[in-house]
């Protein structure tokens, strides 16, 4: 029997799928592998974790950049939470947080959902910014969308 391994997903994952993102460049459509990790995610071959500060993050996405509706956003929120278990940083994780940040150049958002990560036995991070996968990389098991379903 296969393993199932936590996941956890970064914003910008979030966002290429509930956004139905493309890439701007090329065309692709950005939004599809994250797509198919969420329907795994569903049919419980995964196990879905975002972190509370990525819903934050979604929510004041939607509101301020994308000037989404209330209703509409509080739907999505909603999806979310029923898709994925949240995990909330505990003292210690943000204590961890804090030190990734002050190792490593990274946003406060991305140091959470590090701790976050390396809290959990068998998990993947999954994002799209490469500069945080590059960092996240030599700490805990990375991928962008892509590469975690190739290794499927």
């Amino acid at each position: 029997m296969k393993e199932i391994k936590t996941v956890l997903l970064d914003t910008d994952v979030i966002a290429n799928w509930l956004l139905k993102e493309t890439e701007t460049a090329t065309n692709k459509n950005i939004w599809k592998a994250p797509f198919e990790i969420i329907g795994r995610i569903e049919t419980k071959e995964i196990k879905g974790c975002i972190a509370l500060t990525t819903l934050l993050e979604i929510r004041f996405l939607l509101r301020r950049k994308k000037e989404y509706p209330a209703k509409e956003i509080n739907q999505d929120i909603n999806k979310l939470t029923d898709l994925f278990e949240i995990v909330i940083p505990d003292e210690i994780e943000l204590l961890r947080a804090n030190k990734l940040q002050e190792e490593y150049p990274l946003d406060p958002f991305d140091s959470i959902l590090l701790s976050l990560t390396l809290s959990l036995p068998d998990s993947v991070l999954l994002s799209r910014d490469t500069k945080f996968l590059r960092i996240a990389s030599g700490l805990t098991e990375t991928a962008t969308p892509e590469e975690y379903l190739d290794k499927r």
